[in-house]
């Protein structure tokens, strides 16, 4: 088995064609990005055997992880799941023609509405949960607990540093 990957072959055609740039952040942006696109697709088939897409777990998750009554604006939720307002809206409106949330008066604003999970909603995502966690054990399965924890700490140090940009 190599110990390359297609990011140093990458690199490497850079280095012969442009030995004048250093291509070194590459070694982690593509790295990144790389393995988003493994996790995401890893992710997505999970989901998928359940009927949902990433995007809808995200909104169905964050409304279960608010606690009873399992109710949030749609802004609140916006924030949460980091979607743009028109694919929140969309999304939304999915999720309620499966009958996994259902939207209602803002009790503490008549202008506003809420977004709250159906007892069908809340069920799809304790069912759900548990099996994704371990779909994500399985996704870094070749890193060690250590591995894992260093990489957190680490990715969690650059985004911040991100938000704190604004970026």
């Amino acid at each position: 088995m190599s110990d390359t990957d297609r990011v140093d072959a990458l690199r490497a055609e850079w280095a012969r064609e442009r030995p004048d740039i250093d291509t070194s952040p590459v070694a982690v942006v593509a790295r990144i990005g790389r393995a988003a696109r493994f996790l995401d697709t890893g992710m997505d088939g999970y989901f998928g055997q359940h009927g949902i897409s990433r995007p809808s777990w995200d909104i169905l998750a964050t409304l279960r992880r608010s606690g009873p009554p399992f109710r949030l604006s749609p802004t609140d939720l916006y924030r949460a799941v980091m979607r743009t307002s028109g694919a929140m809206t969309r999304r939304i409106d999915t999720l309620e023609r499966a009958g996994w949330v259902t939207r209602g008066p803002d009790p503490a604003d008549r202008r506003g509405i809420m977004v709250e999970l159906t007892p069908e909603g809340l069920a799809l995502v304790d069912a759900v949960a548990e099996g994704h966690v371990e779909n994500e054990r399985k996704l870094l399965a070749s890193l060690s607990d250590d591995e894992q924890q260093t990489l957190a700490e680490l990715l969690k140090k650059l985004l911040l540093a991100f938000e704190r940009e604004g970026l």
